[in-house]
């Protein structure tokens, strides 16, 4: 099967762009399978994350719908996923090495800041107690001083209702390092500047046919 892997950044909107492939092209969504997104967040407010055994199970499913084409698009998160409680990826989505094509996905920092706060924003009192005790229990977790400091740092700001300096502090010195180690490691085969939705979704569209009929799958 060939994998088509999504690169980028939290809030570069990876997702937003898997959501319209669906309509044109099989796709692993694994967030969508474990009901959590990618991030240390992955758990807030109204998802209920997934057992491990329901995540491999409708992953498996989707893998095997996928399997029947010869090929899917999926973003690349890793060996893990979710919230306080990770679950595991398993191969061959966890393994750069069964990546067959990188599609990095980029745009501006002000549109990636934007969806961060469009994620996580709490709409309520209640919302924002969830918000605050999900940092503090990732202080718990980590050890770093530096992240540390930037958990602090966060903290304060959401008691603050300041949320727009919360969320560059959380794409800054929490996300940045954790997407930048994988990107890192690919050599990109496209690379989009995602300012236009419709247009990134256009492009990829066109890239993966094109490497679809080069390798016999498709006319």
């Amino acid at each position: 099967m060939i994998i088509f892997g999504l690169f980028g950044k939290t809030g570069c909107g990876k997702t937003e762009i898997l959501q319209e492939l669906k309509k044109y092209h099989p796709v692993v969504d694994i967030e969508e399978c474990g009901n959590t997104r990618g991030s240390v967040l992955g758990d807030l407010y109204h998802l209920k994350q997934h057992s491990q055994e329901e995540f491999e199970k409708l992953l498996k499913k989707q893998q095997e719908k996928a399997e029947e084409k010869g090929y899917c698009i999926v973003e690349f998160e890793g060996r893990k996923i979710g919230g306080t409680e990770k679950l595991n990826i398993p191969e061959p989505f966890s393994n750069l090495k069964y990546y067959n094509y990188s599609i990095i996905i980029e745009c501006p920092y002000e549109c990636q800041i934007q969806r961060l706060l469009k994620y996580y924003l709490p709409k309520n009192s209640m919302e924002k107690e969830i918000l605050i005790s999900k940092f503090k229990t990732l202080k718990t977790l980590l050890t770093r001083p530096e992240k540390l400091e930037a958990l602090d740092n966060i903290l304060e700001l959401i008691e603050k209702d300041d949320y727009y300096s919360a969320a560059v502090v959380i794409e800054e010195k929490l996300y940045r390092e954790h997407y930048m180690r994988s990107i890192k490691k690919v050599k990109p085969d496209l690379v989009i500047y995602n300012e236009d939705m419709g247009k990134s979704v256009e492009i990829i569209n066109n890239f993966v046919n094109e490497k679809l009929k080069k390798c016999g799958i498709i006319r």
